[in-house]
């Protein structure tokens, strides 16, 4: 069967930039992903379709490749598929620059932000024995020194410094010595994430480890989040979702003043735009969810009041219930 168009595959023009390559590529990804389409074998072809393209359009000399000769650019030579072999080397590198997410066993989300720059090229030259199609037997035959070990350092982040990124001092072991360094990590993790600092782990015989960092982040008294959104519960009174109000409301950013409708509904999302987690070119929101505090003791002069209220604005409250 034949393949298909690559950016046709993604659902981007010839002339898309590399932000937005990988923009449509990640909400590819997200959306076809094994763990969100239960192993749907159709669904999951449409997600190793996807990676398939990003692979090739995502690294520049082998999207000018692919524009010039197609699918035959980037494949199809003797001693296997250089695709292939390109992306085995940028595994074993530890993947391009950026974030990449894949699942790492049952019921587990691996997410790796990966700091590091790993020199694929070198990997390839392994591989090949030299640029692509070439290099002499001596140089293919030679065995590769050993790799030094990585290092895992376990790390605890408040939400706020999850969200919007922090540096970290970390003392490491490295070849028996006691080393500090700075990390920064960037804005967007989350509880669970592996943060990838390339050559910092053991040194090894030949080339180093790296160093992950993996990600536990603290709950919040009242902030939680969805992906790149972020969500605050804010109490009004019956009064105020009634006549409408102005409510003073948390954000990553600060404090801002909110307008709350009249009429507004108790579980109401508010959105206020852009206020969310950044990622990358990637921005979240803000939501807040009211919830309508009621007073709490009425006298019979209150229920009169109610009663003669209900009874000027009748509302069926239940009138769109499933079970009705």
């Amino acid at each position: 069967m034949a393949k298909r168009d690559y950016y046709e595959v993604l659902g981007v023009s010839r002339t898309a930039s590399a932000d937005e390559i990988k923009s449509a590529y990640r909400k590819l990804a997200r959306k076809f992903h094994p763990d969100a389409t239960k192993n749907d074998p159709k669904l999951t072809e449409r997600f190793k379709e996807a990676q398939e393209a990003y692979d090739v359009l995502g690294e520049p000399g082998k999207r000018q490749n692919y524009d010039q000769f197609g699918h035959a650019g980037v494949g199809g030579s003797p001693g296997g598929d250089p695709a292939e072999a390109f992306r085995r080397a940028r595994a074993a590198a530890g993947g391009a620059n950026g974030r990449r997410s894949w699942n790492g066993g049952p019921g587990v989300s691996v997410e790796e932000f990966d700091l590091g720059g790993g020199d694929v090229g070198s990997i390839f030259d392994q591989l090949f024995g030299g640029r692509a199609g070439g290099g002499s037997g001596r140089s293919r035959s030679r065995a590769p020194a050993p790799r030094g070990q990585d290092i895992e350092y376990r790390a605890t982040l408040t939400f706020e410094q999850a969200a919007l990124g922090t540096h970290l001092s970390l003392q490491l072991n490295r070849d028996g010595q006691t080393e500090t360094i700075d990390v920064k990590i960037p804005a967007g993790v989350k509880d669970g994430s592996r943060v990838r600092i390339k050559g910092r782990g053991q040194q090894g015989g030949g080339e180093p480890g790296d160093l992950f960092i993996i990600v536990s982040v603290a709950p919040h008294p009242y902030f939680r989040r969805d992906d790149l959104d972020v969500y605050v519960d804010v109490p009004v009174s019956l009064y105020e979702a009634l006549l409408g109000t102005k409510v003073e409301v948390p954000t990553l950013e600060g404090k801002l003043t909110l307008t709350i409708p009249p009429g507004t509904g108790g579980g109401a999302k508010l959105r206020i735009k852009g206020k969310g987690i950044a990622r990358g070119a990637e921005h979240g929101d803000q939501f807040v969810v009211v919830k309508i505090t009621l007073p709490r003791l009425v006298d019979d002069a209150d229920k009169e009041i109610i009663q003669k209220l209900a009874a000027k604005h009748p509302i069926d409250a239940r009138s769109d219930v499933p079970w009705k």
